[in-house]
């Protein structure tokens, strides 16, 4: 009972707070990928629990035995001289039975002119946000887990700053007998505290999505499919700018594609990813994913491009791992992702 009671509050927090996906949310760093592998499983995933205390940012519920004493740090390189970041690290209280983390995520957009009325250069100003992060887990019983984080948030541009406060809460499900494993997250539940001087509170980029993964029985193969934003059904956006194809005088206007409208909305809160893990301690794992909204938001119309594919590589190499996740974002833009864990 108490489950269902959780879960209600959830979706109608969720449901109060949801707002448009398409850059009108405050703190933005808190959608995006927290780490390579996550980066290169197509920029979500939140139904595997394993030593990676990142994967905790996703899913606080993840975080487990496994990540006690693990540090990591991940940096994503993105275009423009933009950088993102995560320090994190766990601590299994034994005694207690919750498993404990938390980091600090920084994100800085680098350098931007300061010019006067006249379009004159007087230097360049600062523009960035960091998060300070605390979370922990506990088992509800023997397959299922819950979770929690609560998130500081800071944002600074210029002299001007801003502060807000975040929580997530999630439930994870694994059956390893059935090599299964279930989830379902609510992300970036909050408020501002602080805005720019002054101005309108905005909305936290919230995120409700639930995800599957199967490991395969005769294959060293993990699959997982997530579905995103459920806290708001039609995420398409039609560009004002772009204007319907010129009727010729005599010819039939062409019919709306409901249909075509709605499949293509569907699959945009969908995620694929497939994880290759090989060697007796997954030595080596190979990742490929594909998101359908990145895939749509970033194409260039009449131009075939690999927007919204993604792909890794994670070693294993002592007491340390290292992750490589690439994403392909536009024809014009790609960005690198990198992440160091270890045990200590």
């Amino acid at each position: 009972m108490m489950k269902l009671f959780t879960l209600f509050t959830l979706f109608f927090c969720a449901s109060v707070l949801s707002a448009q996906i398409g850059g009108h949310n405050a703190f933005k760093s808190l959608a995006m990928s927290p780490s390579a592998r996550v980066s290169a499983l197509g920029l979500k995933l939140i139904t595997v629990g394993d030593e990676d205390v990142l994967l905790a940012y996703e899913n606080p519920a993840v975080a487990n035995p496994k990540m006690h004493k693990q540090i990591s740090f991940q940096h994503n390189f993105f275009p423009g001289g933009i950088k993102h970041g995560v320090f994190a690290g766990g601590y299994h209280a034994e005694k207690l039975g919750i498993t404990f983390h938390g980091g600090l995520r920084f994100l800085n957009y680098g350098d931007i002119p300061q010019t006067d009325v006249f379009g004159v250069k007087n230097g360049n100003i600062s523009a960035g946000e960091w998060a300070v992060q605390a979370g922990a887990s506990r088992p509800l019983s023997d397959k299922w887990r819950m979770g929690m984080n609560l998130n500081f948030l800071n944002a600074h541009l210029d002299t001007y700053s801003a502060s807000g406060l975040s929580a997530d809460v999630g439930f994870f499900y694994e059956d390893t007998t059935s090599r299964i494993s279930y989830a379902i997250v609510a992300k970036n539940i909050g408020t501002e505290l602080s805005t720019f001087a002054g101005s309108p509170k905005a909305q936290l980029p919230v995120n409700i999505s639930v995800g599957i993964s199967r490991r395969l029985a005769h294959l060293p193969l993990r699959v997982s499919a997530t579905f995103n934003h459920l806290e708001q059904w039609d995420i398409t956006y039609k560009d004002p700018n772009v204007k319907d194809d010129i009727i010729i005088i005599g010819e039939a206007p062409k019919k709306d594609n409901r249909f075509g409208r709605e499949v293509d909305n569907f699959f945009r809160h969908v995620v694929f990813s497939g994880e290759f893990l090989l060697g007796k301690f997954e030595q080596v794992r190979l990742r490929v994913g594909y998101n359908h909204l990145i895939h749509q938001e970033f194409a260039v119309k009449n131009v075939r491009g690999l927007s919204g594919f993604t792909g890794g590589i994670g070693f294993k190499i002592k007491r340390f791992r290292i992750d490589y996740g690439y994403t392909n974002y536009h024809l014009g833009g790609k960005a690198n992702h990198i992440a160091i864990s270890s045990h200590f």
